[in-house]
């Protein structure tokens, strides 16, 4: 509650919420046609990058196994190539799909930016301007990057932790859990953020203003995490859900004032 100017009590306006924002993401997704293009922007930028390292691994591992055993050795030589080249070959299928699995979100940040642009003009019939390609990569990088060096160093903690100490497994995957929720809903509110030109200090204001709906909107993400690069399928819902979260905390500190 709050008191007014006629000193009369007046309800206080509702504060954010993560299940709305969560709920609400996924909803604009799906009724909305003209952000599923952008929405599949993630997952085709994963498939295009997967494909183009691949067929680089394909290729170096082919010429190392001819560069490392010359030709005319013999029957034993040739399956000493051949197993060193399936040995390169799926060395550099993992690190052509890590890669693209790093790379694949930053480059697709315009298209992120979009969904979280047509949400909040679904929600207020006005949106912020869309900041330039680079900027909008530079921010994602940087809300990555924050994100893998925080969040990854405690995830390494937590793991070895139960490694060591398997009766922690109690308190310890819950928490890691926490942790990934956390990281995604830092990911995901990047977008909204970054388009009003809101700063890293500011970020982490926010954050503790919403720390609530912040954490309960993360996990809820968090516990869809099953798949290995799952997080580019949900990415356009948890930027949509980020954004309604970051309308409604605007909405609810004019009505405070």
């Amino acid at each position: 509650m709050r008191y007014d100017e006629e000193d009369d009590w007046v309800p206080r306006p509702p504060s954010p919420s993560g299940l709305e924002a969560f709920a609400g993401g996924i909803g604009f997704v799906i009724v909305t046609p003209r952000v599923w293009g952008y929405a599949l922007v993630p997952m085709g930028m994963l498939l295009m990058l997967f494909c183009g390292l691949s067929g680089l691994a394909m290729w170096y591992s082919h010429s190392i196994g001819h560069w490392a055993i010359a030709s005319d050795v013999g029957f034993w030589g040739e399956v000493g190539r051949w197993t060193l080249i399936v040995v390169a070959a799926l060395i550099g299928l993992i690190v052509a799909m890590l890669l693209a699995l790093s790379l694949a979100q930053p480059l697709s940040g315009f298209a992120l930016e979009a969904v979280a642009h047509a949400q909040e003009l679904a929600l207020t019939g006005r949106a912020v301007p869309k900041t330039s390609f680079l900027a909008a990569l530079v921010s994602t990088a940087k809300s990555v990057a924050i994100a893998v060096c925080i969040g990854g160093t405690a995830l390494v903690i937590l793991f070895l932790v139960g490694f060591f100490f398997p009766p922690a497994l109690v308190v310890t995957m819950p928490l890691k859990v926490l942790v990934c929720g956390w990281m995604l809903a830092w990911d995901f509110v990047d977008y909204p953020l970054a388009m009003r030109g809101v700063g890293l200090g500011e970020r982490f204001d926010w954050v503790g203003r919403n720390f609530g709906a912040f954490t309960l909107f993360g996990v809820l993400w968090a516990l869809l995490l099953v798949v290995p690069g799952m997080q580019l399928v949900i990415l356009p819902m948890g930027v949509a859900g980020a954004t309604r979260l970051v309308v409604a905390d605007e909405a609810h500190r004019r009505l405070e004032l």
